[in-house]
C-alpha cells in the first residue's frame, strides 16, 4: 500500500504544485502532500504508520526510513533522503 502512494507522489511530484494539494482525497496523500510541497507539518495527521514515517524522513529531515516495514518504500525513503 506504502508503495502506491510513494509512486503516485514521485510520479507528481514534478508537476505538482503547492496549491494542488486540497485537491487530493485520500487523507494521507494530502497530509503529505501538504507536509512536502506546503511545508506545513501534517505528518502527525497520516494513519499509516510506513507513510507517516516516509513523511517524516522526506519533509522534516528526520531519520525515520528505518520505520518502513516494506522494503522497496524503505529504499525509495532512503534514496530521497540521500539526495
Amino acid at each position: 500500500m506504502i508503495f502506491k502512494y510513494l509512486l503516485s507522489i514521485l510520479v507528481f511530484s514534478s508537476g505538482l504544485h503547492a496549491s494542488s494539494c486540497w485537491k487530493i482525497k485520500n487523507k494521507d496523500m494530502k497530509a503529505l502532500c501538504e507536509s512536502k510541497f506546503e511545508h506545513k507539518k501534517n505528518c502527525w495527521l497520516i494513519k499509516d504508520k510506513d507513510t507517516q514515517a516516509y513523511c517524516e524522513a522526506t519533509s522534516y529531515g528526520q531519520n525515520s526510513c528505518w520505520k518502513i516495514k516494506d522494503n522497496d518504500a524503505q529504499a525509495m525513503c532512503e534514496a530521497e533522503r540521500s539526495r
